[in-house]
């Protein structure tokens, strides 16, 4: 398998763990810099119906869920218990996805066996 096919399998993951990235560093940004990130993250490609990935449209998908839930957390009709708990296991199931992809892209590099 060329190395391009390789890194190829791994595109996807890409957007998501830009998107990762800029939550993690949020309080890091000024506003400015806030705004242009989400602009380019959220901009779709040409021909969105062949180059978004299914991991890419059902990680949006997520992110949007969570801002549901994080609004009906803030209005009330949500639990905090529920809030917190869902909180945790998004949070745990965020840095397994980081660590997959790390371990999948030097999985690539070094294909021993």
């Amino acid at each position: 398998m060329k190395i391009q096919d390789q890194c190829r399998d791994l595109q996807p993951f890409c957007k998501i763990f830009q998107v990762m990235s800029f939550v993690d560093r949020i309080q890091e940004l000024d506003s400015e810099e806030i705004h242009e990130t989400a602009m380019d993250l959220c901009e779709l490609p040409p021909d969105p119906a062949n180059n978004l990935s299914l991991e890419e449209v059902v990680f949006w998908a997520g992110v949007a869920t969570g801002l549901d839930i994080a609004q009906h957390a803030q209005e009330g009709s949500l639990n905090e218990e529920a809030a917190e708990r869902m909180e945790a296991y998004s949070a745990l199931l965020a840095y397994s996805t980081k660590n997959a992809v790390v371990d999948l892209t030097l999985e690539r590099l070094d294909p021993s066996p």
